[in-house]
């Protein structure tokens, strides 16, 4: 794979046919010709993979991943094809305590298709969507960095480091439902895109889906706020609510199995070591609290819950970024970017808060990172990726997860710095004298994808 930059080389003063210089030159451009073919034969070899595991319903050298313990299809057979066959029955799902569906209602709304095959063949095909979304967000995150004018990185390259991810493989290994989420923030992107104060509304409108299929995407709204983008954020209270209220008694009841399924996982990570593919603060929290029972700060850790100094550390974190971005005079190519991040942060809180949240953090990345960015994004990025990259390393939960956090805030400061370059470049623009056309009430510049490009206008003559 290679990095769109340019390299400029002296004369040489030996005009022989061939020099060391001419050497490298040819070799360049073999590398840079055929890195695009490797690239895409791996993900040849990713589709034979999974096509293999689709067709056996067991993911082949799963107890070799960070997964370790292999359960095809978890979260589809157990919560939302499960829920939705029994609602489809005229069976409340939420009745039952022994196995508990703690998942808002709009849930068993938005899988009520399952009932309508077999189950495996219905878990085949959310497999298949689940790959389908990771894919299209990739492809979106590449367009997006291409509008922030840092290095580039090659679409071949950028599908199968996004597809190969630890987050994308335990995703569609447990074909959880996080990514519902970003099937809507895809939309939703498009939608900014267009100069029409009415499609920013639906935007807003289509993201409050997000907080009503898990929990953690309400953080979105710090995000639109960030953005100032105001009649997204309309839309995104005014159905938040909305939904909220459509089945007000079913949402309750969600509320409680949910408190009563948090409060089995508290109980059991007493005792239970902290998973390595779990990135849970509050869980950490709780453990670092039970470790220093003995010392002096035993106590005063104890006194705090592990959800609310989790929500602390994240509202720190998503604050500090927020607010600059907020400062920024030209974020609006951060959109896409911004959301992702903040719903891999806001993952962090829950007691269940299983690496397939992080799915977001990926795309993000390829969206935002650049090699300019502070040593501290650099280290951090390069010891992210043990944690990337699949296969089972000897890496003790608690290493593992100050390893993804701080992944996280290094892509935080990435945001920041193309808040800054960006606002820069506004300011070079009107320096120069260069008049903007003023938008419409409401409008914001075209940045979806297949959107024309914004800021040409003609010349004067």
């Amino acid at each position: 794979m290679y990095w769109n930059t340019t390299v400029y080389k002296e004369p040489a003063l030996n005009h022989s046919p061939q020099t060391a210089s001419d050497s490298k030159l040819r070799l360049g451009e073999v590398l840079k010709r055929y890195s695009g073919v490797l690239g895409y034969a791996v993900l040849a070899a990713w589709a034979v993979w999974w096509i293999y595991s689709l067709d056996r319903l067991e993911l082949w050298g799963c107890s070799k991943t960070w997964i370790r313990y292999a359960f095809f299809g978890a979260d589809f057979t157990t919560q939302s094809d499960y829920a939705a066959r029994l609602w489809s029955g005229g069976v409340d799902p939420y009745s039952f305590r022994d196995h508990l569906f703690h998942y808002p209602p709009l849930v068993i709304r938005l899988f009520l298709w399952t009932p309508l095959f077999p189950q495996f063949t219905a878990l085949r095909i959310w497999i298949v969507v689940l790959a389908a979304l990771i894919i299209i967000g990739t492809v979106v995150a590449v367009i997006v960095r291409r509008k922030l004018r840092i290095e580039q990185i090659p679409m071949s390259f950028a599908l199968p480091a996004v597809l190969l991810s630890f987050p994308a493989i335990f995703t569609m290994e447990r074909s959880n439902f996080d990514l519902i989420t970003l099937a809507v923030m895809l939309i939703a992107h498009r939608l900014f895109g267009s100069r029409n104060p009415r499609a920013e509304i639906l935007a807003g409108c289509l993201l409050a889906v997000g907080p009503w299929v898990k929990l953690y995407p309400g953080i979105m709204g710090l995000g639109l706020v960030a953005l100032r983008r105001w009649k997204a954020l309309a839309g995104f209270v005014i159905t938040g609510v909305a939904i909220g209220l459509a089945a007000p008694a079913e949402t309750l009841r969600s509320f409680e199995t949910l408190r009563v399924a948090v409060e089995r996982i508290k109980l059991m990570s007493k005792t239970d070591p902290l998973p390595t593919w779990s990135h849970s603060l509050s869980v950490a929290w709780q453990k670092i609290a039970q470790a220093a029972s003995g010392t002096t700060l035993g106590k005063p850790l104890a006194a705090i819950p592990g959800d609310v100094a989790a929500a602390i550390v994240v509202a720190v974190i998503a604050g500090w970024v927020c607010i600059r971005i907020y400062r920024s005079s030209n974020s609006e190519a951060l959109t896409y970017p911004l959301l992702l991040w903040l719903n891999a942060l806001g993952s962090c809180v829950g007691a269940i808060a299983n690496d397939y949240s992080l799915m977001f953090l990926p795309l993000a990345i390829v969206a935002v990172v650049s090699v300019r960015d502070p040593w501290f994004v650099r280290v951090s990025m390069a010891l992210l990726l043990l944690w990337w990259q699949p296969i089972d390393l000897p890496i003790p939960a608690f290493p593992l997860l100050v390893i993804k956090m701080l992944g996280l805030i290094a892509v935080g400061v990435s945001l920041v710095q193309r808040a800054k370059e960006l606002s820069a470049e506004r300011a070079i623009e009107q320096a120069r004298g260069e008049p903007e056309r003023a938008p419409e009430p409401g409008a914001q510049p075209a940045l979806g994808y297949g959107a024309p490009l914004a800021g040409l206008r003609p010349v004067d003559p």
